[in-house]
């Protein structure tokens, strides 16, 4: 029986043993209270780190695409040799001047008179005349030229564009402090894992020592001849499983040591400041929990954040169908100097219609809208999950709450059993089985509370992250009215 229950005792929050890699750690403690190991582990977490990077490259991306409705303007400099072959046709302009000439000296009264005598050489002139020259031109050209792109109209696709650029970035954020969130539940595990454990090896010292003296009273008496030998040895067998049960409640508190040092990632040894605690009073209602998920919830935000991409991407992959409109325009520093066919500048507007693609854009549409439809979905069970879990964190504090200030009172007359049995032991009016009921019995309760403290300051930590308030613990851990006194 006494066994049975300190194992039960023991095991209610026990730990398995630490594996190789986590020894614990050596040198003097280095102590801090619960906000400067948040300070600590925000500064030192590489995770952290990775996300704070997310979130910066997500505005850069933003920010690089925020003027894409703004005009392109570049500048080209070239430097070519060419050559260019110029034809010329000369027949139409003779047979104009032919005819020209014919029509005068048919037509009037001075022109028939010297007919016979310009006819010939005029038409041997003409004659002479080939029907088209060519010549050839190579020349050396510098052509700088400043050029102008203005997209006009996209069909929607730079809005698109930008717009999840900004959600990507609010997703970012979200994430940032998803993993803060995540970070902060797992500080306050291992922190007051290790108060718990601290208590539990002071509960298990506790427990040894006073054993120690019930085995010494009860040897001295056995002496005397005032008790049984069988009962000298329920004490002894008593005795012996509370010194099992320390050594496994400092193996616990050292495997906790490590876990704290390592995240803190400190060289030596940590030793938290702030203790255990609870709140007398009931926390405020569940609604009010649950309204700030809503509003609050870095999930949520992050999903709502997926789903405004997939709408952006619906945007995009309609705008796939429509016409583009831009402006454009050129002007060549080095006009003088320019090829024959190159204007001096240049503007105007131009209309770009893609008649046939190579993706089906129904079909690219209909991938995007069934994605903003599947983002949609997550987001609406996200949200009955995490007001699932705001219920039942409300609920596991309020619990944990209760069992906490019912275990003051316990402990209170466990003690008093204690007492009672230990004097009637003495005076022979208790047997041994009775003085390490009680002995067990307070010990439990003890433990029981520190666990029920344990349990409470965890559940609140999950509470909060659940509904967005995890920014709150510091401020409920000033509030408590409840504190464990340090072992």
């Amino acid at each position: 029986m006494l066994i049975a229950l300190l194992a039960a005792a023991a095991a209610a929050h026990a730990q398995q043993p630490p594996p190789a890699a986590l020894q614990a750690p050596t040198g003097a403690p280095r102590s801090y209270s619960f906000d400067a190991a948040q300070e600590r582990l925000a500064a030192t977490s590489s995770g952290m780190t990775a996300a704070r990077a997310g979130v910066d490259a997500s505005r850069s991306s933003a920010d690089a695409v925020s003027g894409l409705n703004l005009p392109i303007v570049s500048v080209d400099a070239q430097y070519f040799r060419y050559q260019k072959t110029i034809e010329i046709s000369l027949a139409a302009g003779r047979n104009l001047v032919e005819q020209a000439i014919n029509g005068f000296l048919a037509s009037s009264p001075i022109g028939q008179a010297v007919a016979p005598i310009v006819s010939g050489p005029v038409n041997n002139a003409l004659g002479q005349i080939p029907d088209s020259v060519s010549g050839t031109i190579t020349d050396n050209i510098w052509r700088p030229t400043l050029t102008m792109l203005w997209p006009l109209y996209t069909g929607g696709m730079s809005t698109a564009t930008q717009d999840a650029a900004q959600a990507q970035t609010r997703q970012a954020e979200a994430e940032l402090t998803a993993y803060s969130d995540t970070l902060g539940l797992q500080l306050v595990a291992t922190y007051f894992g290790q108060q718990l454990a601290a208590q539990v090896v002071a509960t298990s010292r506790q427990n040894l020592d006073r054993f120690q003296v019930h085995y010494d009273n009860a040897l001295k008496m056995e002496r005397q001849g005032v008790l049984a030998k069988a009962q000298r040895l329920q004490m002894e067998v008593a005795r012996n499983a509370a010194e099992r049960q320390l050594l496994r409640a400092q193996n616990e508190y050292e495997t906790a040591q490590a876990v704290l040092t390592r995240l803190l990632q400190e060289s030596g040894a940590v030793q938290p400041l702030t203790p255990l605690f609870a709140q007398s009073q009931p926390l405020e209602p569940v609604q009010g929990f649950i309204d700030s998920g809503r509003a609050s919830s870095p999930t949520l935000a992050r999903l709502a954040a997926l789903r405004d991409v997939s709408r952006s991407g619906v945007k995009a992959a309609q705008s796939l169908a429509l016409p583009k409109v831009y402006g454009f325009g050129s002007y060549n520093f080095n006009s003088k100097n320019a090829v024959l066919p190159d204007p001096d500048w240049i503007v105007g507007v131009g209309l770009h219609y893609t008649l046939f693609s190579n993706v089906d854009r129904k079909s690219a549409e209909g991938a995007a809208r069934a994605r903003e439809q599947q983002a949609g979905a997550a987001m609406d069970q996200a949200c009955n999950d995490i007001e699932t879990l705001i219920i039942r964190s409300h609920q596991g504090v309020e619990t944990s709450r209760r069992q906490f200030m019912l275990l003051n009172t316990n402990i209170v007359a466990a003690n008093e059993n204690v007492r009672v049995h230990t004097l009637g032991f003495r005076e022979g009016q208790a047997n041994a089985t009775e003085v390490i009921d009680a002995q067990v019995a307070l010990s439990v309760a003890n433990t029981q509370r520190a666990a029920a403290a344990y349990e409470y300051d965890l559940a609140l930590a999950q509470l909060l992250a659940a509904s967005g308030r995890m920014n709150e613990f510091a401020q409920h851990v000033a509030r408590a009215d409840q504190r464990m006194s340090a072992p």
